[in-house]
């Protein structure tokens, strides 16, 4: 059975997520990925093609990671400001807790590669869209409700708000500071209200 897989995928996935993570994806090499995963060459290239399979693998698995995460934390919310607000909380605190200030996965590969590779391009289009939907879903529900302002539209608010979650972990890369990611954070949320 060539095909037959003989290794902790997730956990491989995992190391190898942390390594993209934290050195991005031409800062990889593939003695890098051997050498963090355990793998031999033939396994790689067996299992995920190559370098860029492995990392759309890890992509994945950080999207489903990162959507399950927020998930879990808003299913007893019903308020769809506290939901967004539970995102962004998340956020800021998975942002904090990082010493080593990596930021996020999909943010560090949008600036690194998101207009060189398709498949990359691709990937990116189909998340924002995913959080913007997410969120767009929640702003509808709250302007039913009276709760979130119809000054905007909930399509614009959505992109806004987006773009201020992505936003945060960027500038979260040179501080750690929990005043400053509050600030922008509470600022972003503002136009919920007005």
């Amino acid at each position: 059975m060539p095909n037959e897989v003989l290794f902790d995928e997730k956990e491989v996935l995992q190391k190898a997520m942390q390594l993209f993570w934290l050195k991005g994806y031409n800062g990889t090499s593939l003695d890098d990925l051997l050498k963090t995963t355990g793998l031999s060459r033939s396994s790689i290239y067996n299992s995920y093609g190559n370098k860029q399979g492995i990392f759309m693998q890890c992509l994945q698995y950080y999207r489903d990671w990162l959507l399950n995460t927020v998930m879990e934390a808003i299913t007893k919310l019903k308020s769809p400001v506290k939901k967004i607000e539970m995102v962004f909380k998340i956020s800021v605190d998975k942002l904090l807790k990082d010493k080593e200030r990596k930021g996020c996965l999909i943010v560090n590969t949008a600036t690194e590669l998101a207009n060189l590779e398709e498949e990359i391009s691709l990937f990116m289009k189909e998340f924002e869209k995913e959080w913007e939907t997410l969120f767009q879903d929640w702003i509808k529900e709250g302007q039913l409700t009276g709760e979130i302002s119809k000054s905007f539209s909930s399509l614009a608010l959505s992109r806004h708000l987006y773009n201020s979650y992505q936003g945060i972990k960027i500038i979260a890369k040179t501080t750690n500071d929990r005043k400053t990611l509050e600030d922008i954070v509470n600022v972003s949320l503002s136009v919920l209200k007005q």
